[in-house]
């Protein structure tokens, strides 16, 4: 125990250090950071370092260490120093008799609960599973943060692939509104017609500059996952996904369903908090058992009636044990009301249980609706893409012969456009499903 609190002290302080540069973010850069390559090991070992919440469940876990160091020190028995001083004055008409009476007396009592129903014993027991549960919630908070980082590494990815359509279509886009200009200057189409493949370029233009703002956003969504600075920059891997990692199999739902049953650590924390309310009834119920206390003591005293004070103090000198039995026998009910609200707390395990199971089956049932969804649109898309791309090409060299309009070419245009988007955006939900499933399924993520 005394090792793992070191750790999570260490912890704690290392996070403490980490935090320090984030009050000045807007004066300061993590020169480490820059330009250097973020895979996705990294952002989540990173945020796992920096994150407030992780840092706040340190700090949680170290007051429950504290709540455990409490709870066996109940065993301890109390040992208390008192003393009391009186005095009092008494008139008298007697000549020379003293008016005026002086006493104080002092003790060291000590007290020791020898049984009180397993009290101690419970509430110890209680205090070391919730201090199991807030290392539950630590691997919880790690679990989101994967999951959300996973999620903005791949926003970041399909950002990139984004911007590079984007510029390709520019590129043909301005090859086209080249074309048009030599065919307007030599009559062979309109100004109009020009005007139109003109304005299509401009609309090019702009979307490449709106990817690339979609690219610096999913950047920003990252590096506050990663609690970044305003002047940190960030630069991911560039990963390429074949088709078979989007096609890849997939284990069977009740497979996923099963295993993350067994991992989850809000599933695991539920079967603690049964444990907790077993205890609590078990507390309560100690309000039928008698106690029994050990008493002991010293004490002695001394008044100014009598001999000299050291006389006094030593003759008064005396020593003193007991031991007390108390039995309740009537509390007004409050022993059947602490039971019975005990036991209602309890039946609290069933109904979260049954909504964590329900949760995941949820979880699990959208991930394969999703990962289903969009395979079929990834296979669909392929035969979509090739004929759009085809259909474009032969548009471009029919209105290069002035056999269709601007309009045609424009269509073409941007069905081709819309296609290739479409298709990335598939590819990535089904990496993304197919990720997060593979996670329930053996609680690792990796990216090539």
């Amino acid at each position: 125990m005394k090792l793992k609190r070191h750790n999570l002290i260490m912890g704690l302080i290392a996070a403490g250090w980490a935090y320090l540069p984030l009050h000045s973010v807007a004066q300061t850069t993590d020169t480490g950071a820059q330009g250097q390559i973020w895979t996705y090991e990294r952002c989540v070992a990173h945020a796992v370092e920096n994150s407030t919440e992780i840092r706040r469940n340190i700090l949680a876990t170290l007051q429950a260490d504290e709540s455990v160091g409490s709870a066996k020190d109940a065993w301890l028995p109390s040992v208390g120093f008192s003393t009391s001083h009186n005095f009092a004055n008494y008139p008298s008409r007697e000549e020379g008799a003293k008016n005026n009476l002086y006493n104080s007396s002092y003790g060291i009592n000590a007290a020791w609960t020898v049984w009180e129903g397993n009290v101690r014993k419970h509430r110890l027991q209680s205090a070391k599973l919730l201090r199991q549960q807030q290392e539950l919630t630590g691997e919880d908070l790690i679990k989101n943060l994967k999951l959300n980082i996973l999620q903005a590494y791949l926003d970041i990815l399909y950002a990139k692939e984004a911007v590079e359509i984007a510029q390709k279509t520019l590129e043909v886009s301005s090859s086209q509104t080249e074309r048009a200009r030599r065919l307007m200057e030599s009559g062979r189409t309109s100004k109009v017609d020009f005007a139109q493949i003109e304005s299509q370029n401009a609309q090019d233009i702009y979307n490449v500059e709106q990817s690339l703002a979609n690219l610096s956003s999913a950047r920003m969504n990252l590096k506050k996952l990663l609690m970044l600075g305003l002047n940190d920059s960030i630069e991911t891997a560039d990963i390429t996904f074949p088709d078979t990692e989007v096609l890849t199999p997939l284990p069977s739902r009740q497979t996923v369903y099963d295993f993350a049953a067994s991992w989850l650590p809000g599933f695991k924390s539920n079967e603690l908090n049964k444990e907790i309310y077993a205890n609590d009834i078990k507390i309560a119920k100690a309000g039928y058992m008698p106690s029994i206390t050990l008493q002991g003591g010293v004490s002695t005293g001394y008044n100014n009636g009598g001999d000299g004070w050291g006389t006094q103090m030593r003759h008064g000198f005396n020593e003193n044990v007991g031991v007390t039995l108390s039995v309740p026998i009537y509390d007004g009910n409050a022993t059947n009301r602490a039971v019975a609200k005990a036991k209602l707390a309890a039946l609290d395990y069933d109904i979260t249980r049954d909504e964590l199971y329900e949760d995941l089956s949820r979880t699990i049932e959208n991930l394969y609706i999703e990962a289903r969804n969009a395979r079929a649109k990834y296979n669909a898309g392929i035969t979509r893409l090739e004929a759009t791309e085809l259909t474009a090409t032969l548009v471009d060299r029919q209105f290069e012969l002035g056999l269709v309009n601007p309009l045609e070419l424009l269509t073409a245009h941007n069905n081709l456009l819309n296609a290739r988007l479409e298709q990335l955006q598939n590819k990535y939900m089904a990496i993304l499903a197919n990720k997060t499933i593979n996670y329930y399924a053996t609680t690792e993520v990796s990216l090539p």
